[in-house]
C-alpha cells in the first residue's frame, strides 16, 4: 500500500466535490463504466472519476526504494450525456444535448477541475495536493464518445503526470509539517470532505513511535545491516573479531540505539594505557552502553623499539 498514492488522490476528489459543473458527483476510483453511468437517467449531470494509473519509480541506487524519483498519473474521466445549466463568473450557462454541446460542457468542467486541483489559493485541499505533488511533468488528455441507441454521451480522459513525495519509510516518524498531518487536520477543519476513513489510517501511522535511528537509517536507504555497521551507524556485535562481523548480538543502549563510538585506539597516541602491563598492548573501544575489549592476539605490540 501507498500512503501517498492514496492520499494524493483522495485529496484531489475532495478538491473537486462542489467546485465544477459536475457538482458532488465526484468519486474515488469508480469502475463503473462511463456509458453506463451517463445514460442511466435523462437528467444525468456531469461525471467525475479520479483514479491513479502508472506509478513509476526511477534512478533506483541499489535498494533505496524511498528516496527516489517518483512519477504518478493522476488521471480525470470526465463525462457528459445530457444539456447542462451551470453557474461561471456568477451568470447561468446552459449547454444544449447537442455534440457541440457536449464538448463545451468537457472543456468548461475539464478547466474548472484544472483550476480547482491547482490554481485555487482559497482552497486548503488545492493547498495540500500541492504539499503530495512536487511538480507536474505534462498533461494528456484523450476524447470518448457514442451515440448509442439513439442515447449520446461524451468523455474525456486527463492525465496529470507528476513527480510526488515519497513515502514514509518504515519505522521513521512522520514529521509534523508532512503532508500526511496535514490531511488529517484538513479532514477534520472539512467534515463534508467524508474524509474520516483516510485520516484515520493517517492517525495510526503518524501515532506509531519511531524506530531506533540506526534503523531508521537502515530502512531508509534499503541496506544491509554488515554495511551499516562497517561505516559506524549499526550495533557492533558484543563477540567482534572485526568492525563488521555478521554475526553476534547486536550491542546496544536501553533504547535500542547503537552505541556511539567514543574512542577507537589505533596508535601509541589514543590506544589505552593498562599500568599494570607497562606498555601500550591493547585497543579500547569505549561506547554509550560501557567498553568493549577485542580478543586478546598472540602478536606483541613493540612502541618506540622496547621488545
Amino acid at each position: 500500500m501507498s500512503v501517498v498514492r492514496m492520499l494524493t488522490r483522495l485529496t484531489a476528489v475532495a478538491a473537486l466535490r462542489g467546485t465544477t459543473w459536475a457538482d458532488d458527483r465526484v468519486f474515488d476510483s469508480d469502475n463503473t463504466p462511463l456509458n453506463q453511468v451517463l445514460t442511466l437517467n435523462a437528467e444525468a449531470k456531469p461525471y467525475i472519476v479520479v483514479y491513479t494509473d502508472a506509478d513509476n519509480r526511477a534512478e533506483i541506487n541499489g535498494t533505496d526504494l524511498y528516496g527516489v524519483t517518483r512519477e504518478l498519473s493522476l488521471v480525470l474521466e470526465i463525462g457528459v450525456a445530457s444539456k447542462i445549466e451551470g453557474e461561471t463568473g456568477g451568470e447561468t450557462i446552459k449547454t444544449p444535448l447537442t455534440d457541440e454541446g457536449m464538448e463545451i460542457a468537457l472543456d468548461m468542467v475539464e478547466s474548472q477541475a484544472i483550476a480547482a486541483l491547482l490554481g485555487d489559493p482559497q482552497s486548503d485541499w488545492a493547498e495540500l495536493l500541492k504539499g503530495f505533488v512536487m511538480r507536474v511533468n505534462r498533461m494528456s488528455g484523450q476524447r470518448g464518445a457514442s451515440a448509442d441507441r439513439d442515447r449520446r454521451w461524451a468523455a474525456r480522459q486527463l492525465a496529470i503526470v507528476c513527480d510526488v513525495i515519497g513515502d514514509q519509510p518504515p519505522g521513521v516518524p512522520v514529521p509534523e509539517e508532512h503532508p500526511i498531518r496535514k490531511f488529517i487536520e484538513v479532514s477534520k477543519e472539512h467534515p463534508e470532505a467524508e474524509m474520516d476513513h483516510a485520516a484515520e489510517i493517517c492517525a495510526a501511522l503518524a501515532g506509531q513511535a519511531g524506530a531506533p535511528k540506526w534503523e531508521q537509517v537502515q530502512a531508509s536507504l534499503g541496506a544491509r545491516r554488515i554495511g551499516l555497521r562497517a561505516i559506524g551507524l549499526a550495533p557492533l556485535a558484543q563477540e567482534f573479531t572485526t568492525m563488521a562481523p555478521e554475526g553476534g548480538d547486536d550491542l546496544t543502549d536501553t533504547r535500542g540505539e547503537a552505541p556511539i563510538l567514543r574512542e577507537i585506539g589505533h596508535d601509541d597516541v589514543d590506544m589505552n594505557k593498562d599500568p599494570s602491563l607497562g606498555l601500550i598492548d591493547e585497543m579500547v573501544i569505549r561506547t554509550d552502553v560501557g567498553v568493549i575489549k577485542p580478543k586478546p592476539t598472540k602478536d606483541k605490540i613493540v612502541v618506540d623499539g622496547d621488545g
